[in-house]
Parts: structure tokens; sequence; C-alpha cells
């Protein structure tokens, strides 16, 4: 399958709409939120916005998905875990795919993956 995306433009206004449904504060979307699905997509867009940006503008993008504590997206990520009733029952494996996938396209600084995934 494949969708044509006519411009630099179109591909910003789906990453910004994947934005707001992964990272909406009320949860109305809370399956799409921590699903694979959502984050193999977010992956995708994020990674044709590098390509299709010029050099400053991929720097910015890369800066920009590195996340740490002071992100508004990892707080998301910590009331989610913190209201789940199948997290202290999960797997390390299971706990790293879920974040992953939930933060997707953003990426957490390893100290602060380590710490939700080791010891939330």
């Amino acid at each position: 399958m494949n969708i044509e995306i006519e411009n630099y433009w179109e591909l910003l206004a789906l990453h910004k709409s994947l934005m707001a449904v992964k990272f909406d504060q009320n949860s109305c979307l809370r399956e799409a939120q921590g699903s694979p699905y959502t984050g193999s997509l977010a992956f995708k867009v994020f990674d044709q916005l590098v390509a299709a940006s010029n050099e400053k503008q991929a720097a910015d993008w890369i800066k920009w998905q590195k996340a740490d504590d002071s992100r508004i997206e990892t707080q998301l990520l910590h009331k989610h875990i913190k209201e789940s009733e199948w997290w202290a029952d999960s797997d390390q494996s299971q706990k790293e795919k879920y974040v992953r996938d939930f933060m997707a396209p953003l990426i957490l600084k390893e100290r602060v993956f380590n710490e939700i995934t080791k010891n939330c």
C-alpha cells in the first residue's frame, strides 16, 4: 500500500495530526496512544519529514525527537502507566515495547527510558 503525499506541508500536517492523537491530554483515542501501528506510522512520517528537510531543519527535527522527563509527552506516558492495570504484571520486553510505541516518533533518552521501564 502507498499513499501519495504532495508536499512537505501535507507531510507536516499528517505529522501534527498524529501527534495530536497520540499525545492528547484527554486521551480521547487512548487505544491509539500506545498502539504499535500508530507508533510505526509516527516513525515513518517523521523519517520522511527529516528526509524532506534541508540540513538545518533535519538537525532541528532530530534534536526535537530526543525526549526527557520535562516533555509533556513523557508526563502523559507516566500518567498512562500509573492508571494501567496491566503494567505491574508485564515483563520487561512488553514494557519496553509499549514505551517505544507510546512515545513514537519521540525517542526517550536512555536514562529516562530505563527509569520508566525498570522502576515504574
